[in-house]
């Protein structure tokens, strides 16, 4: 359904009004009258539409290295998605473009600010606390998918050089207002004092879907990855804690009961976004394609896919830390006995590798000509991330045995420990993985004449040791990559780290020995188009665009 008006013009700061689909009557009825919002009920509604429609996951998921180039004579593509892969502006207009995206977010930050508004002209009263804790909570998370998108990553003594973006934080009333950009230490500090309000005054009461919500375990899960993010290690795991309590192991998905499920990626799609499972902390419904682009049934988008040469060498069928059989491609099914999860491929047109998270909810708008929106869910916080992350930070805090834990709880759930080689992990087992040449286990540092999981590390803002540090944060990176393919973390993973990225041409590629190994482009460490452009829409309008190295040399970030 249109709104007639904006609540906000912010969306593309001053570019001009813009038309908005809402989740609720309300907006329809009292598009931009604020002075009406005068009982929790409507304030409650109208915080339906602070979660985007749109996400960071397409853009960032194709700029990674999760995804390769399967060649110009491969038709499943589109402009948007060749520019997104080789790290370009991107004008072009879809569903999940730049310039939605953009406004998606935004106009999500205009629908939190408008509650928050509405909550301190009532005196800010006791049972309006929930909204204003879920109003802060969704301001502060599309500020900070904003940055995982058009910023550099955080730095402890540059961040105060770094662009970042514009933080809102009160309804916009004026005709085409200036906009500048706020730089990255003052938006992180912003996302943070959201953060820290809210958390106290979050309630899984005030919800009949807790989980279409910013509930309890979904802030604190959000807090655990801004703060990661934020180089807070001791937060990450004060606040993992909160959603992990004393036994992670049995919070963690349970893929074997899905491998019992009917072998449809629609069921088991829908299955995976269930607010039945604990494990899925937050849902964010969306106008999107991925339910067919992050699939392994489509050709849709198969020309820059997450593709057999990055499983076999780099991912679901690589050297692993935790053991077990790889490369065994010619099975014609990843689905094994030693793992849990219900991969699911083609080897006759698509060449295509991903487990399904994206359901494909097509809403037709005309049964005559089939024509209508493509609709999915994100699944935008679970336990696995969350476990993770606490890992991570344990591995900063040098708190190993911690560490090693945590990242068996992960395992446990994607992996059937005990059988076909897999096992549990022990600091010894690491050291041997990544320290020991003449080991059957080792895995050697990655080449692109010999890709592998194990990528050499340029950490921004924070450093890793050699030896125990860096072994375990190998180990950890596997571990986050493998869990998050298709969700769009990875590139937080590339940044955060200063991962170099190899984007091959796979065209040419020959499982038998190493000639189809094609380097097309190569994104370095010290590269501006980390930050992705801002439309161009916006920058039109004032903004200003994110520097690249040819213009900009002398940035903080390249020296």
């Amino acid at each position: 359904m249109k709104i007639k008006q904006l609540i906000s013009r912010i969306m593309l700061l001053g570019a001009g009004s813009l038309t908005l689909a809402a989740c609720n009557d309300f907006l329809d009825e009292l598009p931009d009258n604020r002075t009406e919002l005068d009982t929790p009920d409507k304030i409650n509604r109208l915080l339906v539409s602070a979660y985007p429609s749109c996400s960071f996951t397409r853009m960032c998921e194709i700029a990674s290295d999760n995804c390769d180039d399967m060649g110009a004579n491969n038709p499943n593509t589109s402009l948007l998605l060749e520019h997104n892969s080789y790290w370009m502006d991107m004008n072009e207009a879809e569903n999940d473009s730049n310039k939605n995206t953009w406004q998606a977010y935004y106009s999500a930050i205009a629908a939190a600010n408008t509650a928050l508004e509405a909550i301190e002209k009532q005196g800010t009263p006791k049972e309006l606390l929930p909204a204003k804790a879920e109003a802060l909570l969704c301001r502060a998370y599309s500020h900070f998918c904003l940055t995982m998108l058009y910023c550099l990553p955080y730095h402890p003594e540059k961040s105060g050089e770094y662009l970042g973006v514009p933080y809102m934080e009160a309804p916009e009333t004026t005709l085409n207002p200036v906009y500048h950009r706020d730089n990255l230490k003052e938006v992180y500090e912003k996302i943070d004092r959201d953060i820290e309000e809210a958390l106290p005054l979050v309630s899984d009461a005030n919800y009949a879907v807790p989980k279409y919500h910013f509930n309890r375990s979904a802030a604190y899960a959000f807090a655990t990855r801004f703060n990661l993010y934020y180089l807070k290690w001791e937060k990450v795991v004060e606040y993992a804690s909160e959603v992990l309590g004393s036994a992670p192991s049995t919070v963690m998905r349970d893929w074997a009961a899905v491998k019992q499920l009917a072998w449809d990626g629609s069921v088991r799609t829908l299955d995976y976004i269930s607010v039945g499972h604990s494990f899925n902390l937050l849902m964010i419904p969306m106008v999107t394609g991925n339910g067919s682009l992050f699939n392994a049934w489509s050709n849709s988008g198969a020309r820059f896919t997450h593709n057999y040469r990055v499983a076999k060498r780099e991912t679901y069928r690589a050297k692993r830390p935790m053991g077990g059989p790889w490369d065994r491609w010619k099975d014609n099914c990843i689905e094994k006995v030693y793992q849990h999860p219900p991969f699911i491929w083609q080897d006759n047109d698509v060449n295509k590798i991903y487990m399904p998270k994206w359901p494909n909810q097509w809403e037709v708008t005309d049964p005559v000509t089939g024509v209508g929106i493509g609709r999915s869910t994100m699944v935008a916080f679970t336990t696995n991330e969350t476990v993770l992350s606490r890992a991570e930070a344990y591995v900063h805090l040098k708190e190993y045995d911690k560490a090693v834990a945590d990242l068996n709880a992960w395992i446990g759930s994607f992996y059937l420990v005990g059988q076909n080689g897999i096992e549990s992990l022990t600091r010894e087992r690491i050291a041997e993985v990544y320290g020991d040449p003449s080991s059957d286990r080792y895995i050697a540092e990655y080449t692109a004449l010999e890709p592998t999981s194990r990528k050499p590390l340029h950490p921004h803002g924070f450093t890793v040791e050699a030896g125990e540090q860096e072994h375990l944060i190998q180990t950890t990176l596997f571990c986050r990559r493998i869990e998050t393919i298709a969700d769009g973390l990875r590139w937080g993973d590339i940044k955060r780290y200063g991962i170099v990225i190899d984007r091959f041409d796979d065209s040419a590629y020959n499982d038998d020995n190493t000639t189809g190994f094609t380097v097309a482009a190569t994104l370095g460490e010290k590269d501006l188009r980390r930050a992705l452009q801002l439309p161009q829409e916006v920058i039109t309008a004032g903004l200003e665009a994110n520097p690249r190295n040819e213009n900009r040399p002398d940035h903080p970030f390249c020296q």
